[in-house]
Order: structure tokens, then C-alpha cells, then sequence
């Protein structure tokens, strides 16, 4: 069985008239612009220094596998390099919730009805092109996570 929720939209006082500029990038997460207001969210040494020190753990781990007691399965061996997976995932999905969350809140603080992602390809095809950017930043999900909490809030959502 799967279960459907309908979520609430948010109920802003939003004017359309009002744009803000964002840019996904590397060395901040998010960059957004409204007006003469500027905000930079995150930055890549908070983001990537524990997402590195989480893949070497998870790296010594998988060496040390081979050395584990042997008796019980496969799983049992591999179950402290499964936790150290999902330790990364669960990090960089709360990363990334904390980034778009305080995106949508600047553009709502300041009656943002329209909010612009700048740039999109020219990053993607940079990201292909670097295999360290394509493995440690998650551009699509973060854009995901920011197209559902834009809708959410109201805000129309365009990427250019």
C-alpha cells in the first residue's frame, strides 16, 4: 500500500513583481539576490569537510572488512560500512534541506513571488565534467528540494 498526503500550501503575502536571483555554486551552496539584499547559504568547507571525513571512515571500514570475525554472513561483516552510508546520505539530505529551507524563508521575508535559478546548465555540464563535483555536490536534489518547498510556500519557480 502507499500512502498519499496532500500538502498544505503556505499562505504568503507574496508580490510578483518581486525576483530573486539564485545561483547554485561551488564554493557557497546557494547564492540568492533580491534587490540590494544579498544572501550567501552554506559554504563548501562545512558541506565537503564532513562529507569527506564520512567517506574516508566509510573507505577505513571497507579495508577492514576483510579482517572482520568471519561466521554469521555477508551482512554481518558489512553492517558498520552500511551505517556509515547511510550516515552520508542522511548528512547531505539534511544539508540540503537546511540550504533550500533558508532560501525559501529569505525570499519570504521579503514577499518574493518569483524566484530565478541562474545558470543551471552551464553547472551541470561542469559537474559531468568533474568526477569530485558529480560525486560530492547534489545540484538535482537540491533543486528538487527547492522546486517542492518554493511550490509549498507559493513561490513561482523558474530555472534558466
Amino acid at each position: 500500500m502507499l500512502a498519499i498526503f496532500e500538502i498544505k500550501k503556505e499562505k504568503h503575502k507574496l508580490r510578483p513583481e518581486v525576483v530573486a536571483e539564485a545561483s547554485l555554486s561551488l564554493e557557497y551552496p546557494i547564492i540568492v539576490k533580491i534587490g540590494k539584499a544579498k544572501l550567501s547559504i552554506g559554504r563548501r568547507e562545512e558541506f565537503l569537510y564532513r562529507r569527506l571525513a564520512i567517506q574516508s571512515a566509510c573507505k577505513r571500514t571497507r579495508q577492514g572488512v576483510k579482517y572482520a570475525r568471519s561466521g554469521n554472513g555477508r551482512k554481518r561483516k558489512t553492517k558498520a560500512l552500511a551505517k556509515f552510508r547511510d550516515k552520508e546520505r542522511n548528512y547531505v539530505d539534511n544539508r540540503l534541506h537546511v540550504y533550500s529551507r533558508e532560501l525559501i524563508n529569505f525570499c519570504v521575508k521579503h514577499q518574493t513571488g518569483t524566484l530565478i535559478l541562474l545558470n543551471q546548465e552551464e553547472k551541470i555540464e561542469l559537474a559531468k565534467e568533474e568526477a569530485f563535483v558529480l560525486r560530492n555536490w547534489s545540484y538535482y536534489d537540491l533543486m528538487t528540494k527547492i522546486k517542492y518547498k518554493a511550490e509549498k510556500a507559493g513561490i513561482e519557480l523558474i530555472i534558466g
